[in-house]
């Protein structure tokens, strides 16, 4: 009979431990979200009620999967808003279901969101969808961006992504909003440095320096800016150089 060696035991052993710590980790993550939104569900009401009459979904709440946990290395994307999403804002469970159902965009490869973020776990060499996602704002106006009073509602929910990156603690960051959102990032995050890269001017890719963020968080254009912009390929090249231990 053919025992299996002790370095292939000990490797079995190692993965299985790691896919339950993985799975424990993610278990507390998800909770550590459900109470923070919990506790956050009044004002989620407060906003979507605020306008009856409109179009506004959401709230966006994240359920990271154990994918995200279980790799060497955590993303978080941080994005501006969906593009349409659900509506149960009296049901926290539900609404963190609908982001688990999605699967960050696996039917939507093509959209220069989703397709570029792929290349970006790729760049930095773990698991395709494996990385988190959020956005600053949390509701959505007819499928698009708020404005003007609805926006002013809804960024009193900002400073949420403090304890969502807080909860994720993830190695890397990577702001999506581009400078239009620099003043919302500067309410959340006082005195926070948009510091410069060789090469790059400011607006185009910086990087984002404050206590409660890691040190890998960069702010760049929306993903379909950098594509009209020829500035993908350069953009993948940067985030493939950086050294992430």
């Amino acid at each position: 009979m053919n025992y299996p060696k002790p370095y292939a035991l000990r490797k079995i052993f190692f993965l299985r431990k790691s896919s339950m710590q993985s799975s424990e980790i993610q278990r507390s993550m998800k909770e550590k979200l459900k109470a923070l939104y919990t506790d956050r569900q009044n004002v989620f009401i407060s906003v979507a009620t605020s306008f009856p009459d409109d179009d506004l979904a959401g709230p966006f709440l994240m359920a990271p999967s154990e994918k995200y946990t279980s790799q060497t290395k955590q993303l978080l994307i941080i994005g501006q808003e969906t593009a349409g999403w659900n509506y149960h804002v009296h049901d926290i469970d539900k609404q963190m279901q609908h982001y688990d159902q999605f699967n960050l965009g696996i039917e939507y490869y093509a959209s220069p969101f989703w397709n570029i973020t792929r290349k970006l776990e790729r760049a930095l060499k773990i698991d395709e969808y494996s990385c988190a996602w959020t956005n600053i704002n949390k509701f959505d106006l007819d499928g698009g961006r708020p404005y003007g009073k609805y926006v002013q509602a809804i960024s009193t929910l900002d400073n949420i992504l403090i304890d969502e990156i807080k909860i994720l603690n993830p190695t890397m960051c990577m702001f999506f909003t581009g400078p239009s959102f620099d003043e919302r990032v500067k309410c959340i995050y006082e005195g926070i440095q948009f510091k410069n890269i060789e090469n790059w001017p400011n607006r185009q890719l910086c990087q984002l320096v404050h206590p409660l963020l890691p040190e890998n968080t960069f702010r760049s254009y929306h993903p379909k800016a950098l594509r009209i912009r020829h500035l993908e390929e350069n953009f993948i090249n940067f985030i493939s150089s950086i050294n992430i231990p």
